[in-house]
């Protein structure tokens, strides 16, 4: 009886059919749909909500029916779609004789869509919409959703004729969806009226819920627009009275507002609506919520000082979500960010909205960028405050110097009483919206448990712990003499407490008297501080915050500090130079003239007086590059000696590559530690900092291995020489766990470089990146031994991709050198000869060039990707498809491919696969490997052509 109704749902669930004229294995139907089919569409549509649900809509402006996935939702739901497309790779490859291919195609090409692949969806769709006539609902939904990501890349003419051509099919399939993309398609080519007429029938058809709504929504502000006033009324109610969230049903609900006022002849006040809102009981709970959609009205307006106040109160508004209160702290760090450049006080608000938004949140990445950029400008800032304290304070007599002092600590000793009082009396605890234990407790209150252990909480701070018992207040019961005695060894733990902060205070008063800088050589030392932290900055003003305006001011300041003969100023001219070369011409010719009257035979000068000092001077780059490998090779081999004479016989032509210098100094006194005393050897570390104290790879390397040395004095100092006589690589059984060992980075190493410093016993601590631009949003970062990341060859190759420099490049790499063959590289739109660059040790990506853009490759694009994957973890492989022109379509391969060498043997496996993956006559196709930089070169068949020859 069992197996007749298992045969029975089998049957009917028509996995037994004939396709195409075959008939198709009945096991392969089951394995296909049940085993893999079911939960790869289970994984598709968790993460299709999920990126649904970290869109952010602007409420200002007619709402897109079809939202784009942003980077960051797409970013964070990218293991999951992996996973997808490994499991619809599966049917599409391996279960090929089953009913589920089409569905499979369907999956791998959502899933590039989720991902922002869409040139890869698009090849995906268009092939389930031309190779699957009989599935007639699979075909609609392939067109439909290629349609949509022609309009995610822009091209809204192709979109639209492919949408049309699946509307004039006239199938029941996908109404509501379809009608809804004609009516986007509608939208982009601003034609409102036939944009409500696709919409009002997409809003009729679809029994989804959310679209419903959505679309409700959007058919009122169309018809508001349209001056259908009556109908978008109607509509704006729908949602009001529907199940639709908050902001959605809000916003609903002030346009209804907003309508009814302009239909008695009323102006539409929104400020003085919002406030009228508040004292609605049924808003008690919404309060925040409110005075934000204030604060955000008051920033429409311009009104900064009250946009922050209504800002400052929704983060504060007792109750209160978590969430809204990471939102609002968010809004006052942008606005201290971006409109009245208080980068500090920006820097405190993003720490405040990474404590309170949920790191779901989209962007959250982008927060945290910024936040630790900003960390990198607020503690230079801070260190400059705390050195010119200091030098004024040395400035003074000994008693002035006490008298200062004891203020500070008495200021710092009520302010942080002030602060603990507060505390104290913090009696609110926020009730995280939606927690899990909390998303169906009702209004009553004891059905709500965060409600009631926050009642038990306030309830234990004004009368204690308590039993359950008659009469309780009553202060003879037991539990009121418990009380009693506690509060009594409170009071003297207090008198304990106060002992021990004076002691505290005594310490820290000495600590800080200590550090005052008495010696003329201490105050060079704290001037030298001041200024390297002010340079920083400077630069952090102009690459990171893209604030031209602040960098000039900080560089114009500096200036002020250095000596008219010091070899400093001509960096600086320089920087001044290049910066107001596009906004004040007359500025930018009057630090050149300074640069080059007082520093002619400086890079800096060099570059400007002869346009093609980069290019002429290159050979003689590359050939310092390949010396440091020659004597680094030498150091390998523990031939110090030799390597020591070798750096000095260069030092002359070294010297004159601001960018190189640093490298080859510190391996000489790399080399030289083995032979010198350690103080002999921290004392030329401290002089390549102070020296080089902008270079951006091997000072922090320097910087990291000071602070470890200073964390284990005793036994490094107690060394014969500063460096042990072995190698790191070399295996000692009988090495001491205390033992600091130092590394120095290989010359070969490019992308990423070896470990600085190991501490066998502990874990040592990463070192602080510098900030990047926050374009892209940042990767984890693994916590690895003391690691740092300097490169020890600058990559010219890298240069000729701006993007690149732009997103990736540290503060202090902004060199003349990096900028001058940036310009000299720029290649124009239609280049007579592309100057492309032949460096192994950067990523490649392998290229398979189909020589007909007109093939459909979705199905060895495919196989492409089950290869990859089988290869790599799939959460470093990336394929796309782009086509060139008309004539050629490109299918790159990214995967952990860090140089030439690893690119061209992936590619040398590959190739034994690859004619049976392709099905293609072998001059059909090409494939190379190509340096990323090289890749951003080719927009045309004319530069791929060119990128050929070059390679031959």
């Amino acid at each position: 009886m069992g197996l007749f109704i298992f045969l029975t749902i089998i049957f009917s669930s028509g996995c037994f059919i004939k396709k195409k004229g075959k008939k198709t294995s009945l096991m392969k139907n089951i394995t296909a749909h049940y085993n893999i089919y079911f939960n790869a569409s289970e994984l598709l549509h968790e993460s299709e909500l999920n990126i649904r649900n970290l869109h952010k809509d602007d409420f200002n402006q007619v709402l897109d029916i079809y939202p784009l996935p942003t980077e960051a939702a797409s970013s964070a739901e990218a293991e999951n779609l992996n996973e997808v497309v490994t499991k619809a790779n599966r049917i599409a490859l391996e279960k090929f004789e089953s009913r589920w291919v089409d569905d499979a195609f369907l999956l791998l090409a959502k899933s590039e869509y989720l991902k922002g692949n869409y040139y890869n969806a698009i090849e995906y769709f268009g092939y389930v919409g031309s190779n699957f006539p009989e599935e007639k609902k699979n075909t609609i939904e392939g067109l439909l959703w290629q349609g949509k990501s022609y309009f995610a890349i822009e091209n809204y003419e192709l979109a639209d004729s492919i949408l049309k051509n699946a509307y004039h099919k006239n199938l029941k399939h996908h109404r509501a969806k379809l009608n809804a993309a004609l009516a986007q398609s509608h939208l982009y080519h601003e034609d409102i009226d036939s944009a409500i007429f696709h919409l009002k029938k997409a809003v009729n058809f679809t029994k989804n819920r959310y679209e419903k709504t959505r679309w409700t929504f959007i058919l009122a502000q169309l018809q508001e627009k349209n001056n259908q006033l009556k109908d978008a009324y109607a509509n704006y109610a729908k949602v009001v009275k529907s199940n639709a969230a908050f902001e959605m049903s809000f916003n609903a609900n002030l346009a209804r507002i907003k309508l009814e006022e302009n239909a008695s002849g009323k102006d539409f006040n929104k400020i003085a609506t919002l406030k009228r809102l508040l004292k609605e009981d049924k808003n008690r709970e919404f309060k925040d919520q409110i005075y934000y959609q204030i604060a955000n009205t008051f920033l429409q307006q311009g009104d900064l000082g009250q946009a922050q106040e209504y800002y400052q109160i929704s983060a504060h508004t007792i109750p209160g979500s978590q969430k809204q209160r990471g939102l609002s702290y968010l809004k006052l760090a942008e606005i201290n960010f971006d409109s009245l450049k208080n980068y500090t006080q920006a820097q405190l608000y993003y720490d405040s909205t990474l404590q309170s938004l949920p790191r779901e949140y989209p962007g959250y990445q982008n927060i945290v960028i910024k936040a630790n950029n900003l960390q990198y400008l607020a503690q230079r800032l801070t260190l400059i405050e705390k050195e010119q304290e200091l030098l004024m304070l040395s400035t003074l007599t000994q008693e002035a110097r006490e008298a200062y002092i004891n203020e500070k600590m008495k200021t710092k000793v009520e302010k942080e009483a002030v602060k603990k009082e507060e505390s104290n009396n913090q009696t609110f605890v926020s009730i995280p919206q939606a927690s899990a234990s909390n998303k169906n407790a009702g209004a009553f209150y004891f059905n709500n448990p965060l409600a009631m252990s926050q009642g038990m909480s306030d309830f234990k701070k004004r009368w204690g712990n308590r039993k359950l018992q008659d009469n309780w207040r009553i202060s003879g019961s037991s539990s009121a003499n418990n009380n009693v005695a506690s509060l009594a060894n409170n009071l003297g733990g207090i008198n304990n407490n106060l002992a021990t902060q004076a002691e505290s205070i005594d310490s820290l008063k000495a600590d800080f008297l200590n550090t005052i800088p008495l010696t003329n050589e201490k105050r060079a030392t704290s001037l030298n501080k001041i200024k390297t932290a002010r340079y920083e900055i400077a630069l952090f003003y102009k690459d990171v915050l893209d604030d031209k305006i602040a960098s000039i001011e900080a560089l114009e300041l500096l200036v002020k500090d250095y000596n008219p003969q010091d070899e400093k100023l001509a960096e600086i001219y320089y920087q001044l130079y290049r910066i107001y070369e596009k906004i004040n011409i007359q500025q930018s010719n009057k630090y050149k003239a300074l640069l080059v009257e007082n520093f002619p035979q400086s890079i800096y000068a060099r570059a400007i007086i002869n346009p093609n000092f980069n290019k002429n001077d290159q050979a003689a780059v590359d050939a310092l590059r390949l010396k440091y490998e020659e004597i680094y090779a030498l150091y390998q081999q523990k031939k110090y000696t030799e390597t020591v004479n070798k750096i000095d016989a260069l030092t002359a032509t070294v010297n004159n590559y601001p960018n190189l210098a640093p490298k080859f100094h510190y391996l000489k006194t790399m080399a030289l530690g083995y032979a010198e005393k350690p103080q002999s050897f921290v004392d030329q570390l401290q002089k390549i900092i102070k020296d080089y104290p902008s270079d951006s790879t091997i000072i922090p390397t320097i910087k990291a291995q000071l602070a470890y040395i200073n964390e284990n004095k005793t036994n490094f100092y107690s060394r014969p020489t500063a460096l042990l006589a072995y190698h790191p690589s070399d295996k000692k059984e009988n090495t001491s766990t205390n033992q600091v060992q130092l590394y120095i980075p290989k010359a070969e190493e490019d992308e990423k470089v070896a470990t600085v410093l190991v501490k066998p016993e502990a874990k040592a601590e990463t070192t602080k990146n510098i900030p990047v631009k926050e374009e892209k949003p940042i990767v984890k970062e693994e916590k690895t031994v003391a690691k740092v990341e300097p490169k020890p060859i600058v990559s010219s190759e890298k240069t000729a991709n701006k993007e690149e420099i732009k997103t990736t490049k540290p503060i202090s790499e902004n060199t003349a050198i990096k900028e001058e063959v940036t310009a000299t590289k720029a290649v124009p739109e239609k280049p007579a000869v592309i100057a492309f660059t032949n460096n192994s040790r950067v990523k490649h990506v392998i290229i398979i060039n189909i020589k007909n853009a007109k093939i459909n490759v979705a199905k060895p694009f495919a196989e492409l990707t089950k290869y990859f994957y089988s290869k790599f973890d799939p959460s470093i492989v990336n394929l796309t498809i782009r086509t060139i022109g008309t004539t050629d379509k490109l299918i790159a391969i990214r995967a952990q491919l860090n140089n030439k060498d690893l690119a061209e043997k992936a590619l040398s496996d590959l190739e034994k696969e690859l004619p049976g993956i392709l099905n293609l006559p072998a001059n059909d196709y090409r494939k190379f490997v190509i340096s990323e930089s090289n890749l951003l070169l080719i927009k045309d068949t004319e530069s791929l052509n060119q990128y050929l020859n070059y390679i031959k």
